[in-house]
């Protein structure tokens, strides 16, 4: 739960328990199609001649060659070179652009954008908007999602070159305004509908309607959780905790080398060069029904005296019904110079040995995402 939100944990049929909906939910969403409310995103409208130049020093990366009607993800950092939020960048008009944030980070994002607006550039022309309960947002999301797509939107070409991934574009279905986006979080062939919130359940119906020929499932945000997981996708809060850079998680390419951001020059520091930092890597418990807790400890030997070194943590950890079995992500001192190799997690009463992989486990070159 979100303030002023609420959201389903998972969907549940008659007789299932927690583990069967979601494994369930992320089949149609990985084999048919799949539909989630994401209208808790936050989500900012910056406006003004300067709004480029004040996005290009906000975000990592730049957006100077983004096109009206595309969007681009984009990560932030704190002064200290610290992943803050991320979200996706849209380019709606001319001087007019609109940011989406984490869930939990709309409220403090902004207060973070103003800040900086206000106390060190004020001389940048621009205005900031929080829109975040203006708009619903539904993802459809699957293999099949392009035909839900057509079958609301008739008129509106949806093919992969002339609906690519991360365009934009504005349709009607019946009385309802909406705009739609080929952006995905899960890693799959998606699209997320916007339409003013007075709307929303509408649209909702509209969808349900249109899917419901293919077996459309309505997913919680546990089988979100466990799709962006095996995709390698982050969460602010859950991977990052205020101790991790961009090039910890092995993001250097979000990090612009021709241009200014606030984070630039911590990012020089000796200190997040170290090559004993924390990184982000995938787990493989050798017993593949074996669940580790999130925030499990891990080791680099099973059997050493307490107290223990503790060389890095899991962050997420999921069962997945795509891989058929479980998986985690984790933060690991020197991480990317031990794919392969194996830690443990000293859990109570005994030793969990996973293997140290790639934080990637579906899909590494985006076949399904940019079909």
């Amino acid at each position: 739960m979100s303030p002023t939100w609420r959201r389903p944990w998972y969907f549940p049929h008659e007789g299932e328990d927690m583990e069967a909906a979601v494994l369930r939910e992320c089949r149609a969403a990985r084999e048919n199609v799949a539909v989630m409310d994401v209208s808790t995103l936050g989500k900012i409208e910056i406006q003004g001649p300067d709004a480029l130049e004040f996005l290009n020093r906000i975000y990592t990366n730049a957006f100077d060659n983004l096109k009206i009607g595309s969007c681009r993800y984009g990560l932030m950092c704190k002064a200290d070179g610290m992943v803050f939020d991320d979200g996706v960048v849209m380019h709606l008009d001319t001087d007019r652009w609109l940011a989406t944030t984490t869930t939990g980070g709309a409220a403090s994002v902004l207060d973070w954008m103003e800040e900086w607006l206000q106390t060190e550039w004020h001389d940048l022309r621009v205005r900031l908007t929080s829109v975040t309960d203006h708009w619903a947002a539904i993802a459809v999301v699957g293999p099949r999602s392009r035909n839900v797509i057509h079958s609301l939107f008739p008129h509106l070409a949806s093919g992969p070159d002339s609906f690519p991934f991360m365009a934009i574009r504005e349709a009607e279905t019946g009385a309802i305004p909406a705009r739609l986006h080929r952006i995905t979080f899960s890693g799959e062939l998606a699209y997320e509908l916007w339409t003013p919130s007075w709307y929303g359940l509408a649209l909702w119906e509209a969808v349900m309607a249109a899917g419901e020929p293919l077996g459309i499932a309505p997913y919680g945000t546990e089988a979100m959780h466990v799709l962006r997981a095996e995709k390698g996708y982050i969460i602010c809060g859950q991977e990052t905790d205020g101790t991790v850079t961009p090039q910890d998680l092995g993001m250097s390419w979000i990090v612009s080398k021709k241009k200014p951001f606030i984070g630039q020059r911590s990012h020089r520091r000796s200190d997040t060069a170290r090559p004993d930092r924390r990184h982000l890597v995938g787990l493989l418990p050798i017993d593949r029904d074996e669940l580790l807790p999130e925030g499990a400890q891990l080791i680099l030997e099973p059997n050493v005296s307490v107290p223990a070194k503790m060389v890095g943590h899991v962050t997420s950890s999921y069962r997945s019904a795509t891989l058929g079995r479980t998986f985690a992500l984790a933060m690991l001192q020197s991480g990317r110079e031990r794919i392969g190799a194996t830690v443990y997690a000293p859990l109570n009463g005994h030793t969990v040995a996973a293997i140290v992989t790639e934080p990637i486990f579906y899909d590494k070159e985006n076949v399904r995402r940019d079909s």
